[in-house]
């Protein structure tokens, strides 16, 4: 299955969420073995080459349960960096459910462009694709996280799985999970999110 042709933009017109490409490659790598992005995801590899971001993104593009984007932000003098990646996947069908994801790259931290980019996100999901349902995993530890997730993504906790994860030193880890509908979507989410993003424009 080729990669797919999606673009889509922001509010603010700061964010785009393109397809992943060989472009980006090496800076994909680099993102997921950050110190930071690992530290509250020790399942990720502590060091990966430009060929096998390459290699995992051509594979990812072959599963139809998946869908990625690369956020590209557009800085204020105009140049457009790599932010990180976003996207949906365990794309259910009997079910119209899915489950987001995103990782902001560790430089653009605090600038708002999760919520932006998070935003755009579940706007293709539920208006564009009409899945009912998406949710979202973090690990037990990461605060700030599960904060953004309550505070602004508006999403539901739902559970809590013990030793869900795996690290590379093979210690587990616990898992919380958020829950968003689409009718909480468009009845709060949404305007939320959108107050959220007005002070960028």
């Amino acid at each position: 299955m080729p990669q797919h042709s999606i673009i889509l933009d922001s509010p603010t017109k700061r964010i785009k969420l393109v397809p992943p490409s060989s472009s980006d490659d090496a800076a994909s790598a680099a993102c997921r073995v950050h110190p930071t992005t690992r530290r509250f995801l020790q399942f990720l590899p502590e060091h990966m080459s430009t060929d096998e971001a390459r290699i995992r993104r051509e594979g990812r593009a072959e599963d139809k349960r998946i869908v990625d984007f690369n956020v590209h932000y557009t800085q204020n003098d105009g140049n457009i960096i790599f932010g990180g990646f976003c996207g949906f996947f365990n794309i259910d069908e009997n079910h119209n459910s899915c489950e987001g994801g995103i990782i902001v790259a560790p430089e653009l931290h605090g600038t708002g462009v999760a919520t932006e980019a998070i935003y755009v996100l579940l706007r293709y999901i539920f208006e564009n694709r009409n899945i009912h349902r998406t949710t979202f995993e973090t690990g037990a530890d990461n605060l700030p996280m599960q904060r953004w997730l309550e505070t602004v993504a508006g999403a539901r906790l739902e559970s809590q799985r013990k030793d869900a994860w795996r690290a590379l030193d093979g210690n587990y880890s616990d898992v919380k999970g958020y829950a968003i509908l689409e009718t909480e979507w468009r009845g709060h989410i949404k305007a939320q999110l959108e107050n959220r993003l007005a002070r960028f424009i």
